[in-house]
């Protein structure tokens, strides 16, 4: 029986120390400024989204792995469904009987999303065995926790995720809890990255951190769009506003605006951009209409981030939408 080592998707740079060790970055990092990046560059190097894929007949997989105390758990799927959640926190050492499968079935292992983890050993052994090289659209994913997901139940079902699956597009994930601060290195890396679509979504980090007045916030998205738009010419971009959060909608932040405010701001760049630059290939979500209030108070426990139901339902709603851009391109 071949045994066929992991191949991972998801990642914009794979690292291997001496002892065979793998950890993950999903940021270029040549413009991290330490200290003052710490907190971005922590959340590159958790593993949301990254994932590897086998086809078999039968299979055996091995790991081997590290994670820290806060890991989401480890998901591995056949043929789209959940078969195993594996707790990652901590050192651990599984061997998975998958048993026969159906021919040609496609077997996938979801790093968490949140938390460290480093790996040492992944493979699947058993008949028909081969790596897949994923061949989707290139979706790249930028955003905050609300796209980072640490309250969905596993990595599998974070809202990219399940997007992602159901369209049968590549996901890379560029969600960073809290850290969604219009960062060049965020920039650098959507425009090093290939795309065949591209999502932002854009504001709350920026409320909740007070980080910049509207005026200086609608000129970093202004330059951070323009910026991508110039590295993908022909690629579609769908802008999405902050998701509704009830309590910060008319709550004035330290630079006196609204997450209203912020969302009218990102709106107001992206139609600047379709009418005075003729960049008709943006694409604009309305995030507060993502979800209802009834459904914010019902699956926002902590009044902003969805719980894995809201996910869910963010993924329904926002799922047609990409896909629509995707395959409209520019529009007319």
């Amino acid at each position: 029986m071949e045994s066929v080592h992991a191949h991972w998707a998801g990642a914009f740079d794979v690292v291997q120390d001496v002892e065979g060790w793998q950890e993950f970055r999903r940021l270029d990092t040549e413009l991290l400024m330490p200290p003052f990046t710490d907190g971005l560059a922590d959340m590159a190097q958790m593993t949301a989204g990254v994932r590897a894929t086998w086809t078999a007949s039968s299979g055996r997989l091995t790991l081997k792995a590290e994670g820290t105390a806060d890991c989401s758990p480890i998901d591995v799927l056949v043929d789209g469904q959940l078969a195993h959640r594996i707790a990652a926190a901590g050192r651990l050492s599984h061997t998975l009987e998958l048993g026969t499968l159906p021919a040609g079935a496609k077997v996938q292992l979801w790093l968490p999303q949140f938390g460290r983890v480093r790996v040492l050993h992944a493979s699947l052994q058993g008949e028909d065995v081969q790596s897949v090289q994923e061949s989707g659209k290139r979706w790249l994913a930028y955003g905050s926790s609300i796209t980072h997901c640490r309250e969905a139940a596993g990595p599998s079902e974070t809202w990219p995720a399940l997007v992602a699956r159901k369209l049968g597009w590549e996901l890379q994930s560029l969600g960073f809890a809290g850290e969604c601060q219009l960062d060049p290195a965020a920039a650098r890396t959507i425009q090093r990255l290939p795309a065949d679509v591209i999502s932002l979504c854009l504001g709350i980090n920026s409320y909740n951190a007070a980080a910049f007045s509207l005026r200086s916030y609608a000129s970093q998205v202004l330059g951070f769009i323009s910026n991508i738009l110039t590295a993908h010419p022909d690629v579609p971009l769908v802008v999405i506003t902050p998701v509704l959060s009830l309590p910060r909608e008319a709550t004035p932040n330290a630079v006196g605006a609204t997450l209203a405010d912020y969302r009218e701001a990102t709106a107001g760049v992206v139609a600047h951009l379709q009418r005075q630059s003729g960049e008709a290939r943006i694409h604009l979500v309305d995030g507060g209409a993502v979800l209802t209030e009834a459904e914010a108070l019902a699956h926002m426990p902590d009044t902003l981030h969805p719980d894995n139901a809201g996910y869910r339902l963010m993924a329904e709603r926002l799922g047609p939408r990409l896909a629509a851009a995707a395959a409209n391109g520019p529009k007319d």
